[in-house]
């Protein structure tokens, strides 16, 4: 409860049971009360109450604070801990992305697709209205979901996994889909961390890899840990060793946003922590009958008389990160992307909500990222890479951010929208976007800027880019 609402409480119940006393008090006397009876039962008395129990609080708080401050042996131990300053985070690298997603197979083509405007939703002939009409999704070309359910089904009887059984299958077919894009991006991702570690080390002496796993987030708890366990085996499969490959350090279940993330990996890799290799995978589905029907029952999906609805999209998308400083990239590898410290923050209400939402949040947090990349950043974006969807709030949210930092920056040409190309994917629309500001500061040697305003309630902004010259020395 709020502390002022508390407060509002506590005198309200003071006064009514003043109030409540003193009248039962004079009708047991049947004699009426005096003006000076009812000022000081009606107004001093509450007062003299609650005066009386702040007094206690009061004096009750520095008896409980004497003890502490006669022990300054205790103290000073806490004290010197307090003072000592936390690591710096170390710079994040982005040595590889990989994506499948509806407007390319990799981060080069979805960023020629986005530039050419060849990347679209489009009328889908296998999800129809309850007209029986297509309905406009962003789909993946290529998925099949019968032997993606005969692997895992396979997999399932030779690994229960907890409260899930294995029949019926437990899973529909757009999570199927999920984990079919997943596999394909997480494999090239392993297979690059591979062709990064091997040749600074001996196959014995890989860096620990860690895997941030982003599951669609309206699967169960159960479908989490199975989802997870099933990866984390195909990354065994691929030729990384089982003991280089740290446990997950929370829960199945928990979904940080990707910027968030992104920052608790700086952290992380802070010394004294060994240095490691990091893959961040988001895979989703919102092509599924389900999945449209409970966008229809909410009025969220998008149809000539709901124009602000979701467009269903699906995909996979994935960054493998490096958090040693200094380190460098074999000579024959393109030069890791700097990732600079993202600025992030929460709307108090959902931006599809009615009402005054904060317009003015991205582009604060856009600021403060530029700042945490450095005035060369700043004077060097060139462009502006965003998860943004077709939705008109969330474009002019985008807009009014780009044009109000980069003025200088053409909005039709240089401000790309992931989500308004590729339809509503959650998670993986963030990395997306991501991966292709990878691409961009890769080819280009600039720095781009990264937005998050896809989610309801979740903002965030950041700098990549751009690579290091001397990524390039050997070593």
């Amino acid at each position: 409860m709020r502390p002022w609402l508390r407060r509002c409480l506590l005198s309200v119940s003071v006064f009514a049971l003043s109030w409540t006393g003193a009248i039962a008090y004079w009708r047991d006397s049947t004699r009426m009360p005096t003006p000076g009876e009812l000022a000081g039962a009606m107004l001093a008395l509450p007062l003299a109450l609650l005066l009386l129990l702040w007094l206690g609080k009061k004096v009750l708080a520095r008896l409980l604070a004497g003890p502490a401050l006669a022990a300054p042996g205790l103290a000073a131990p806490l004290q010197a801990e307090a003072a000592t300053p936390p690591a710096a985070p170390v710079p994040l690298h982005i040595v590889a992305a990989s994506l499948r997603m509806p407007g390319g197979a990799t981060p080069s083509e979805l960023l020629a697709a986005m530039h050419s405007r060849q990347s679209r939703p489009a009328l889908d002939s296998q999800l129809l209205d309850e007209d029986g009409y297509p309905l406009l999704c962003a789909r993946v070309d290529g998925i099949d979901e019968e032997l993606q359910q005969q692997l895992l089904a396979a997999w399932l009887r030779e690994h229960p996994q907890a409260d899930l059984a294995s029949e019926p299958f437990p899973f529909n077919p757009e999570d199927l889909r999920a984990l079919a894009l997943g596999a394909v991006v997480l494999a090239e991702l392993v297979d690059e961390a591979l062709q990064h570690a091997l040749p600074a080390s001996p196959a014995s002496a890989l860096p620990m890899l860690r895997l941030h796993l982003l599951m669609p987030a309206s699967w169960s708890a159960a479908q989490h840990q199975a989802g997870d366990a099933w990866l984390r085996q195909l990354t065994r499969e691929q030729g990384w060793p089982a003991q280089q490959l740290l446990p997950p350090t929370e829960p199945a279940t928990r979904q940080l946003a990707p910027f968030v993330l992104l920052n608790q990996l700086a952290g992380h890799a802070a010394p004294p922590q060994p240095p490691c290799l990091s893959i961040v995978l988001a895979c989703d589905s919102h092509l599924g009958e389900l999945r449209v029907h409970v966008l229809a029952s909410q009025g969220q999906l998008f149809s000539a008389s709901q124009a602000h609805g979701q467009i269903p999209g699906e995909g996979a998308a994935g960054l493998l990160l490096l958090a040693i400083p200094g380190a460098t990239a074999p000579p024959d590898e393109p030069a890791p992307v700097l990732l600079h410290r993202a600025a992030t923050g929460e709307l108090p209400q959902g931006a599809s909500q009615r009402g005054a939402a904060d317009k003015n949040m991205l582009a604060d947090l856009g600021r403060q990222a530029l700042a945490a990349a450095g005035d060369e950043a700043t004077a060097g974006i060139a462009l502006v890479s965003a998860d943004t969807d077709q939705r008109a709030n969330r474009m002019l949210e985008l807009m009014q951010c780009a044009a109000a930092l980069l003025p200088q920056l053409d909005l039709g040409e240089q401000v790309l929208s992931v989500g308004a190309a590729c339809g509503q994917c959650g998670a993986v629309t963030t990395l997306a976007a991501l991966a292709m500001a990878r691409q961009a500061a890769a080819d280009d040697g600039a720095h781009v800027l990264c937005l998050s305003n896809l989610d309801p309630l979740q903002r965030g902004a950041l700098v990549i880019g751009p690579p290091a010259k001397s990524s390039h020395s050997t070593t």
